[in-house]
Formats: structure tokens, sequence, C-alpha cells
């Protein structure tokens, strides 16, 4: 790695904090008083989100004009396909919960350099959270180191899923929900972060998409956990669809002992495997 460049990656790794702590601060403002719309798939869609975004946008094309730049709410400014480092927004991860005017919700601000996780901020507004992370630098919350749990899954075991699910709960996930005990925060990015902090042990999302994942996904792997599809597939590099046009992830996160006792799990369901994971 060249100088030059080495030291653009230190900046992008500095911004990504900056922008997700501005983006929080966008929010709270908007925060109970926020004007709510519907987009044509059925999600919801506040004047915060586009705000928020906006703001982000203008200031890493500023500090970054080469580089790619995606957000939920579409592409900003021109595709660059062939940018090395490409920005990922989720100005507010948990609309739902935010437009209801209760917590659970964060910004989250991702870069990928060459489709991987290199640099990730999410920031809980509500809790002043801010989880951090940077390919080989570690993962923090606020001024605190973060290491994932590392246990196998036990009756206490706490995980997380997206609901509802389409088609009926699904064999592995009644399972789950027979033998551990489900959190759900309403957040993908603030759940890849809880596994960090060592607070959740997996986390299960049949649809996720990357600008949920991109900012949480350097906190998770350098706070030493998994990710993956949910039967234990790489997510990153991700596609061209899943970067552009936010193709669904099914993804499987967390603490390598239950990552992998989950991921066994749903093998199991789906194709018959005779070992499967007790609790």
């Amino acid at each position: 790695m060249s100088a030059d460049e080495r030291v653009g990656s230190e900046a992008r790794a500095r911004v990504v904090a900056d922008l997700a702590v501005l983006g929080g601060r966008l929010a709270l403002e908007r925060f109970h008083h926020a004007h709510i719309s519907i987009k044509r798939d059925g999600t919801l869609v506040t004047d915060a989100d586009l705000a928020i975004q906006e703001a982000l946008g203008r200031e890493i094309a500023r500090a970054f004009p080469t580089d790619g730049l995606v957000g939920e709410e579409g592409l900003i400014g021109e595709p660059r396909g062939e940018a090395r480092y490409a920005w990922i927004l989720d100005p507010i991860d948990g609309t739902n919960n935010f437009a209801r005017g209760m917590p659970g919700f964060a910004v989250s601000v991702g870069v990928l350099r060459d489709g991987m996780p290199f640099a990730g901020a999410v920031y809980d507004p509500i809790a002043r959270w801010l989880f951090t992370g940077c390919a080989g630098r570690g993962a923090w919350l606020n001024d605190r180191p973060l290491r994932v749990r590392s246990e196998p899954l036990v009756g206490d075991s706490l995980f997380a899923i997206r609901t509802p699910c389409e088609g009926g709960v699904p064999e592995y996930m009644e399972r789950w929900l027979r033998h551990y005990r489900v959190r759900r925060f309403g957040s993908t990015a603030l759940h890849l972060c809880y596994v960090a902090l060592g607070g959740l042990d997996f986390v299960h999302d049949d649809r996720a998409s990357l600008w949920d994942i991109a900012g949480a996904a350097p906190v998770l792997l350098e706070a030493g956990g998994v990710l993956t599809t949910d039967e234990g597939a790489a997510v990153f590099p991700v596609s061209a669809a899943q970067a552009r046009g936010g193709a669904p992830i099914a993804l499987l996160a967390g603490q390598p002992a239950s990552h992998a006792d989950a991921v066994r799990d749903v093998r199991a369901a789906r194709w018959g495997a005779l070992t499967v994971s007790t609790p």
C-alpha cells in the first residue's frame, strides 16, 4: 500500500465515526415530529432518513470524490462501479421505531474496500453509544474495546430474528424459540453490534440488506465475531446487485461457537443433516 493510500485509509476510518455522530444529531432534531411516508415496497421512510442521507452523502462526496457512494434511499451521485472504496449509508436503521417515537434506531456508515468490510460506525443517539471498527485495528464502544463472548448455546443464550416469517416459521427457528431467549430491538445494525458487545449470542436475518450490515460488519468482525449467510457461506465480497439494489441477504452472525451451532441447525432443517446443536 502506498503512503498516499495509507493516509487515505486512515482518513476514511476517522470520518465514518464523525459522520455517524453527525447523522445521530440530525436524527434527534427530528425525533418525535418526523414526517412519515410509505415507499413503493411498503416500508416506511421519514424526512429524517432523506435529510441525513443527503447531509452525509454531501460530506463524503466532498472529502472522497472518487469513492463509490450508496444509501438506503437510493444511489448518491454518479455510479462508480470501479471505485476501490465504497461508502454504504443507512441514515436510520430502525425507521419503524424512530417513526413511532421509540428508541432502537441507529445511524450506520460503512466503507467497503475491494468489496470487503474495511471501516464502519453505528451510532445510537438515544444511548449515546458509538460502535466503531476498522480492519486490523479492533472494535470499540465509545472508548471501550469490544470482544465477543465465547460460549456454546445454552438455555439462557440470547438471539435476534426478523419477523414476520414469510411462509411460516422454519423448523430451525422453532427450535431456537423453544430452547433459547429471543430479543428483537428493531435495528439489524444494532443487533450485530450487540453480538460484538457480548450481549446477543447470534442473529438471524433472512432479508437483510447491505446498508443494514455494512457499518456494523467491521465492528462485529474485529470483535472476533463471524458473519456468513445462514448456511455458512461468505457474505463478502458482496455482489453488484446487493451493492446497488439492496438484494436481500440471508445472514447468520454470532460469536464463533454459537454461530457454528446455529448454522448447523439451519443446515439440519434444510438438508436433513444428522447432527444438531443441543442446549
